[in-house]
């Protein structure tokens, strides 16, 4: 699983700062996908590629929770392509080698340091990305990680950045699904990760991935390769076309 995560080969830290040094991943993040595709006709990420992207950011967000990691910093900039994903033209996005990676765990916390039951009342400092229980002074565990993949997701699917409002009671996003091909499992995923009762009642992210995962390999099987293909020389252009420093 390590592939899914930023790993260093060293560190050199100063008194003034540090250095990291790890793989490299030279072809941008999530967010720069996205913003590839808002300069284009399509204006937003083909819907394949957001179920695509959805199911891996959801097995990547499983697998840290499932040793108690809150990774605490979930967003689409700290989500980078790499060769690997050049490389995996497939469809499986179980595959170890999808090529998606997500980075600075600096904000993350690790729950088996504190005794059971421990929850958190803090806020975080990244703009647009305070889970619901945040910006109400609900404790929160895991919650914070939830409400980051809904962002990312909303930011795949609408090209911009997630709003929430609680409609009686009930977080909603501002996003209109209506002409959506999947409004309703876009409907169910969003209300599930905004919507969660309480620290100890967490969602089943395993359930949502595999309802995607249906979708997929149903629907787009055939076209997500292709897509993938298409979305790699974009990345390539931009590469070649953004300033060397």
């Amino acid at each position: 699983m390590r592939h899914f995560y930023s790993s260093f080969q060293s560190a050199h830290i100063f008194n003034n700062g540090s250095v990291l040094l790890g793989e490299m991943h030279n072809y941008g993040t999530l967010l720069n996908a996205v913003n590839l595709y808002r300069t284009l006709g399509d204006k937003v990420m083909p819907q394949p590629l957001v179920l695509y992207f959805t199911a891996c950011i959801l097995h990547m967000v499983e697998q840290l929770h499932s040793v108690g990691i809150v990774h605490a910093d979930v967003k689409p900039d700290n989500f980078l392509l790499g060769e690997r994903f050049l490389e995996n033209r497939g469809f499986d996005c179980d595959d170890r080698d999808h090529g998606l990676v997500l980075i600075d765990l600096g904000q993350s916390i690790d729950m088996r340091l504190f005794p059971e039951g421990t929850a958190f009342t803090a806020k975080c400092l990244t703009s647009g990305f305070q889970c619901t229980e945040m910006q109400t002074g609900k404790p929160w565990t895991y919650q914070t990680d939830y409400f980051g993949v809904a962002g990312t997701v909303y930011c795949m699917l609408f090209g911009t950045y997630m709003q929430v409002v609680n409609d009686g009671g009930v977080w909603r996003t501002n996003g209109v699904f209506r002409r959506n091909p999947h409004s309703d499992l876009w409907q169910e995923f969003f209300h599930t990760l905004l919507n969660v009762p309480d620290c100890g009642s967490l969602p089943d992210l395993r359930g949502l991935r595999h309802k995607l995962l249906s979708v997929l390999e149903q629907t787009y099987r055939t076209k997500v390769p292709s897509l993938k293909s298409r979305l790699v020389v974009l990345l390539l252009e931009s590469s070649r076309k953004a300033p060397r420093r």
